[in-house]
């Protein structure tokens, strides 16, 4: 991805090699470093170490600098606005070795979930979520969108993020309400002080969140190529993928599984450059599927043979289930992604009680009326509980929280802790998890 980077951000090139480079179709690095300097010498009229000095400068800007341990522990911390002042977010094109510290995570606002990250969704990384249509995947979306560009006043970093809609469920009027909600002595009228205020805060909250809707894979990664200039002036601390999924199933088909999966793995590629160069997070949503053949029963399966949830032995795991819910996109995918999380919910009422680790009484998680659909979700199953679990993660253990979708977006309730199936952190196995006794 760094070959993709625009000629005018290569250190050490002058106002006239630039314009001769340019009038000359040379617009980025990799045009440079695909041709011999004697071509440059006869193409832009210069001498040979002319030449040479433009491929040296050219590659140095391209090539990845080794640094040691300390700097990478130098370049982030805790602190989630940084060393600067945060006007300009996470921009900048800092490197591990640059003296300004970059924030290491960031929050969500869902401080249970924060808390068992370490403090938020981690920048210099891919973070994925898993779950079925309707589960609450868009309205995590939002309320991540929501917390990052919020005023700092009111726990907000006021940075720039960038939505990718593949989709096309971005819904801007559901992104006010999140806000207002979330937020409301600062950007409700009817809440705070000043309802002018109020609104031009919301207004600025809106414009910092870019919006992007490609079509195809091939599209997709053809933006994120030449997205860099346009993450550091607008001082992009999040970019969020809603979904990956969606377009490779919709592009590829069966027998193109191989070319799927390179343009896939092109994708997480340009995420993790982008993502560790500026000092962002990047956060994508995935689809499931069923793979054949697995010994994992899944909630769905369950409630096809009329099981209601209980298994047999009330254990949760079925020798003889035909298939279990996964994520997508194959192990490729998988191995590309740093931290996941699995979004899942239960369509049916679920007994109270035993199988909760911490939170007292039964009783189901609250669904927000139902389902996320009429908050402006994906569509699908309409959920009465629903269950957020971090399944693989460098830097904290397997744990699940009940949550819901209100007004706010998601919510997570931190005293409602649910057990996680070790078996949801294998890339191949499924993503089920534990809910009350019962096999999600």
């Amino acid at each position: 991805m760094a070959a993709k980077r625009s000629l005018a951000r290569v250190a050490g090139l002058d106002v006239d090699l630039l314009s001769r480079l340019e009038s000359n179709n040379f617009r980025t690095c990799e045009d440079v470093l695909t041709r011999h300097p004697f071509d440059l010498v006869e193409l832009l009229d210069v001498n040979l170490p002319v030449a040479e000095k433009i491929v040296t400068c050219v590659a140095r800007a391209c090539c990845p600098k080794p640094v040691t341990a300390k700097q990478l522990l130098d370049s982030r911390t805790d602190d989630p606005h940084g060393d600067d002042d945060g006007s300009s977010g996470g921009g900048g094109g800092s490197s591990a070795s640059s003296t300004r510290k970059t924030p290491a995570f960031v929050r969500a606002h869902l401080a249970p979930l924060d808390d068992a990250l370490g403090g938020g969704v981690p920048t210099g990384s891919i973070s994925e979520l898993v779950g079925p249509a309707g589960a609450g995947k868009t309205q995590m979306c939002l309320t991540l969108a929501c917390a990052c560009a919020a005023p700092k006043r009111c726990g907000g970093l006021e940075s720039g993020v960038v939505f990718i809609d593949t989709e096309q469920r971005f819904s801007s009027q559901r992104l006010a309400e999140i806000a207002r909600a979330k937020f409301p002595e600062t950007l409700s009228p009817a809440h705070a002080p000043d309802a002018a205020s109020a609104e031009r805060e919301l207004e600025s909250l809106t414009s910092r969140i870019l919006v992007l809707t490609p079509s195809t894979l091939s599209e997709m990664l053809q933006r994120l190529n030449g997205l860099e200039e346009a993450l550091i002036d607008r001082g992009v601390r999040l970019l969020i993928v809603d979904s990956v999924a969606a377009l490779a199933r919709a592009q590829f088909g069966r027998g193109q599984l191989t070319q799927r999966q390179e343009l896939l793995g092109q994708i997480a590629s340009a995420l993790k450059q982008l993502a560790e160069r500026l000092g962002m997070a990047a956060f994508v949503t995935n689809q499931v599927t069923t793979r054949v053949g697995a010994r994992v029963r899944h909630a769905h399966d369950t409630a096809v043979r009329g099981g209601g949830g209980d298994t047999a032995g009330g254990g949760g795991d079925d020798a003889d289930s035909p298939g279990s819910v996964t994520a997508a996109l194959g192990t490729k995918w998988a191995h590309c992604v740093n931290t996941r999380l699995v979004l899942e919910g239960a369509e049916g009422a679920v007994d109270g009680g035993e199988g909760r680790e911490e939170g007292g009484e039964g009783g189901v998680a609250r669904g927000g009326g139902g389902g996320g659909d009429t908050a402006g979700d994906d569509g699908g199953a309409r959920f009465v509980a629903r269950v957020i679990k971090v399944v693989k993660s460098p830097r904290c253990p397997l744990v699940g929280f009940e949550c819901e979708v209100y007004a706010g977006g998601l919510r997570v309730h931190g005293d409602r802790k649910v057990r996680v199936d070790p078996s949801g952190a294998d890339a191949q196995g499924g993503i089920r998890g534990i809910y009350q006794g019962a096999v999600l």
